[in-house]
């Protein structure tokens, strides 16, 4: 047997969509607080994912925070709402903060168990300034919420700008203030070329061979979860839709059956790569979501792992996250007697995400092409 697992943004999408809405994101936010002007640079979104914050739900929140952070050296009772709309605030000459150095500075902290917001409230709150009871409120507001559609601005305003505002006020219900068309439909284009597609397609009509798409993207699965459609979007832009797809939507239903914060089972966790390789191979994805807990959570050994002994695995990714995910399904499998050695294929052109990609074992390569060439897919 042969598994392909593709992550979608870096590997078969470029996710233009996403560091537009978090620079933009920001840059409201920066407004309302009363800088002159925010610009999150390119520079500044690759340091972040090499650090570890992957999730622009993340970056925006812990921006947010640093900005509402800077803003009371000046103005100790400025706020934010909980929610758009924003308001006029008095405009002031104070420059943005550090973001690459406070975010260099959590790399160390952020790990497989504790989140980047997290790491970021220990980092803010034992930083030396006097907060007041209602500065310190605030910031845990907006770092605990950010994942939150009904209670974080940033995630609101983040939302909003990636679906686009009617889509935005179908699926959760709110009331849209930006008046946008979606980034991820205007802004987000293919990586693969049309003969490179042509040519996965005919490698998975060959027997034995398999590939799904494993993303921390948020998703609306066939399941009981309410989540954006987003890995779906992202699907029908590289014209790949038949894939089997493994994302957040099935995964949050997966952690909320068990009791679990939403996002526990996403990538760096071996569940993400357990369910993606069942899914793969053609189990339905609630079969294949709950056996991946099952052996990684509560060591059930079910017989259709048997199937993977021995199994060539090819993980495309552009985050050390998930290749992290894929090591930890690797050794899991391993105790109980199902040996595989996925090949860990880094696709990336930042230098600042080449080393921490080459830490987390990925062998790393410029573009698709490349990487299919070299590990003889194509």
């Amino acid at each position: 047997m042969m598994v392909i697992l593709f992550d979608l943004d870096g590997i078969l999408l470029e996710p233009l969509a996403y560091h537009r809405a978090l620079q933009d994101t920001v840059g409201l936010v920066g407004k309302a607080l009363g800088y002159r002007t925010v610009i999150l640079t390119q520079d500044d979104i690759e340091l972040f994912e090499s650090v570890g914050v992957t999730s622009e739900w993340d970056s925006a929140a812990i921006c947010a925070a640093l900005l509402l952070r800077g803003i009371w050296t000046i103005y100790p009772d400025r706020g934010l709402p909980p929610a758009p709309a924003l308001p006029r605030a008095r405009m002031h000459d104070l420059p943005k903060p550090q973001l690459q150095d406070f975010f260099r500075s959590l790399e160390s902290s952020i790990s497989a168990d504790t989140s980047p917001v997290v790491v970021a409230e220990h980092s803010l709150l034992n930083d030396g300034f006097a907060y007041t009871e209602s500065q310190t409120i605030a910031l845990q507001t907006i770092l605990r919420m950010a994942h939150q559609p009904y209670r974080s601005l940033t995630h609101r305003i983040f939302q909003e700008l990636v679906l686009g505002s009617r889509v935005f006020q179908d699926t959760y219900d709110l009331e849209a203030h930006l008046d946008v068309d979606g980034y991820l439909t205007s802004l987000d284009h293919s990586i693969l070329t049309a003969d490179l597609r042509e040519q996965l397609l005919a490698w998975l009509e060959q027997p034995g061979h398999h590939a799904a798409v494993f993303t921390n993207r948020p998703s609306r699965p066939s399941l009981r979860a309410q989540d954006a459609p987003e890995a779906e979007m992202g699907l029908a832009a590289v014209d790949l839709e038949e894939l089997p797809l493994v994302a957040r939507g099935g995964l949050a239903w997966l952690a909320e059956s068990r009791g679990l914060p939403p996002d526990t089972l996403l990538k760096p966790s071996a569940v993400h790569t357990l369910a993606a390789l069942l899914h793969a191979a053609g189990h339905p994805l609630e079969a294949a979501l709950q056996a991946a807990a099952g052996l990684a959570l509560d060591e059930i050994r079910d017989p259709i792992w048997e199937d993977f002994a021995g199994a060539e695995i090819y993980a495309f990714e552009d985050s050390a996250a998930g290749l992290r995910s894929v090591r930890s399904a690797q050794a899991i499998l391993a105790r109980v007697g199902i040996a595989v050695e996925p090949v860990l294929i880094a696709v990336t052109q930042s230098s600042r995400k080449r080393k921490s990609l080459q830490v987390a074992g990925g062998d790393v390569f410029p573009d698709m092409l490349k990487a299919f060439q070299a590990v003889g897919l194509i």
